[in-house]
C-alpha cells in the first residue's frame, strides 16, 4: 500500500528538514513524500534538494497559497493514499504503519483520523484524550465535542475522495475547511486514539486575519441546507469572525443570519452529549 505524503513548502527553513526526518524515518516503507514548493524566497528549497531521493520529490511552482500547493501535490502523487503534512509539523514513529494497519483492517472506509499531539516547541500534549476506536456516528458533533480533528498529518484519505474535494485556492487561512467539510458531510470517518503526529502551536500563523476577507473561509459561510452540527461549526467560525473582522463580518452576515440563542442551546447539547460520552 503506497502511502503520498503532501508537503506544502513556504519559507519553513528552520523546520523543514525535522519534518521530512520524521517521514523518511517511518517503519512502512512504501511512501513517498511530495514537496511543493510555493516560490519560497528563504532557504528552504536547499533544505530540501539535500534529502532528494527516489522517495523525496521536490516540485516547484508559482505562489499560490497552500490550497494550491496541496492541490497540485495530490495531482502529481503517485500513492493510493494521501496524508497532508505542514513543512513544521512532525509524524510520530510509527505513523505511516499505523494508517496502513487501520486501512487493511477496515477496507471499507475510505478516510481515517488519528489523534495528535500539540508541541509548544518544548512539551507535548495530548489532543484529546476522548478519543474512541470506531465509526464516528456524526462527524460534525464529533468535530465540535472536539473529539475528531482531521488536522493535517492525523487524517488519511482515499486519493479519489481527495481528487474529487479538491481546496479552494482562492482561499488563504483555513483553505483545507471547504474540502474537509465536504468530506464529512458525506463520508464516513474511521477514528483512532492513537497520536500519529505533532502540530507545532510555536509556529501557527493561523489566527491572524486577512487583508482580505474574502481569502478566508470566515468570509464564505453558509448554513443553508446543513445539517444543525454543521450549521453550529459554522455558527463557532463566525463567532470567531466576529473578532477577526468586525466590520466585514456585519456586512456580509449581519445579525439575522445566526439564531444565537438557537446555537447556545445547541452548545449546551454538545456538552451533555459528551459528558455523557455519546460523542
Amino acid at each position: 500500500m503506497k502511502i503520498s505524503v503532501v508537503v506544502p513548502l513556504y519559507n519553513k527553513e528552520k523546520t523543514i528538514q525535522k519534518t521530512l526526518e520524521s517521514v523518511l524515518s517511518q517503519d512502512h516503507k512504501d511512501f513517498e513524500i511530495i514537496v511543493v514548493d510555493d516560490e519560497s524566497t528563504d532557504a528552504s528549497v536547499s533544505k530540501v534538494i539535500e534529502f532528494k531521493s527516489d522517495k523525496v520529490f521536490l516540485l516547484s511552482k508559482p505562489n499560490g497559497g497552500p490550497a494550491s500547493a496541496r492541490n497540485y501535490g495530490v495531482v502529481h502523487s503517485s500513492g493510493d493514499w494521501i496524508v497532508f503534512l505542514d513543512a513544521d509539523d512532525t509524524f510520530e514513529s510509527r505513523a505511516l504503519s499505523h494508517f496502513a494497519n487501520l486501512i487493511e483492517n477496515h477496507p471499507e472506509y475510505s478516510f481515517f483520523c488519528c489523534n495528535h499531539y500539540l508541541y509548544d516547541g518544548k512539551l507535548k500534549h495530548l489532543y484529546s484524550a476522548a478519543y474512541k476506536e470506531g465509526v464516528v456516528p456524526n462527524n460534525f458533533l464529533a468535530w465540535n465535542a472536539k473529539v475528531l480533528m482531521p488536522r493535517a498529518g492525523a487524517a488519511i484519505f482515499w486519493k479519489p475522495l481527495i481528487l474529487s474535494n479538491p481546496f479552494k485556492e482562492n482561499l488563504r487561512r483555513y483553505e483545507d475547511a471547504e474540502s474537509l467539510f465536504d468530506i464529512m458531510r458525506t463520508t464516513k470517518c474511521y477514528r483512532d486514539p492513537m497520536p500519529v503526529m505533532s502540530y507545532n502551536i510555536s509556529t501557527i500563523a493561523a489566527s491572524v486575519p486577512r487583508k482580505d476577507i474574502s481569502e478566508d473561509f470566515i468570509g464564505h459561510l453558509q448554513i443553508k441546507g446543513k445539517s444543525l452540527m454543521e450549521q453550529y461549526a459554522i455558527y463557532k467560525l463566525y463567532l470567531e469572525g466576529l473578532q477577526l473582522y468586525p466590520n466585514d463580518m456585519d456586512k456580509l452576515y449581519g445579525e439575522r443570519m445566526f439564531n444565537h440563542r438557537k446555537y447556545f442551546l445547541v452548545g449546551l447539547l454538545i456538552k451533555i452529549l459528551k459528558m455523557l460520552k455519546r460523542v
